[in-house]
């Protein structure tokens, strides 16, 4: 639904509502605090993950360092999904979205759609495999990966009137 509001507050500007009746976004396109908060809390979670990540790839626990990567990148995407109050429970429901909000929508590169599906791949296998075939060069990969998927979705973040802390 869509409302249109004139000099309520002295605020002038345009709500979206979801269907089930939670605001999609705030006054002329910016995002409320809150919302703005909870992509930055998000975000927080991915860096602390890249942060783990190159612990973990230091340490030489390539396993750990891709599923830790894919985390990292898990939390950025969904701290995007969160910007356009958009929210999955599932891994691959997170995946979806941000693929419809992000990557079909040309808002993203296709190349981090591509690189978001084959983390979760390899994070299946490193997690869940008895002895996952992984090397420094595949962790390596993952790692650097993790890091630009990150960053691209700050600076999309940013320029959309998020403050990255």
């Amino acid at each position: 639904m869509v409302v249109v509001v004139n000099g309520l507050n002295g605020l002038n500007g345009i709500l979206l509502w979801r269907r089930n009746g939670q605001p999609y976004s705030g006054y002329n396109g910016h995002m409320h605090e809150q919302l703005q908060e909870q992509v930055r809390n998000w975000l927080k979670r991915a860096d602390e993950d890249l942060r783990a990540a190159e612990h973990e790839f230091n340490g030489e626990f390539y396993a750990r360092t891709i599923s830790t990567a894919y985390y990292a990148m898990f939390y950025a995407a969904t701290g995007a999904l969160a910007s356009v109050s958009v929210e999955r429970a599932k891994h691959s429901g997170v995946i979806s979205a941000f693929g419809e909000h992000f990557i079909r929508t040309g808002k993203l590169p296709a190349e981090l759609g591509r690189m978001f599906h084959q983390a979760m791949d390899e994070r299946e296998k490193s997690d869940y495999d008895a002895a996952p075939l992984v090397d420094r060069s595949l962790a390596q990969q993952h790692l650097d990966n993790a890091r630009r998927f990150v960053d691209a979705i700050k600076r999309y973040l940013s320029g959309q009137g998020v403050t990255i802390e």
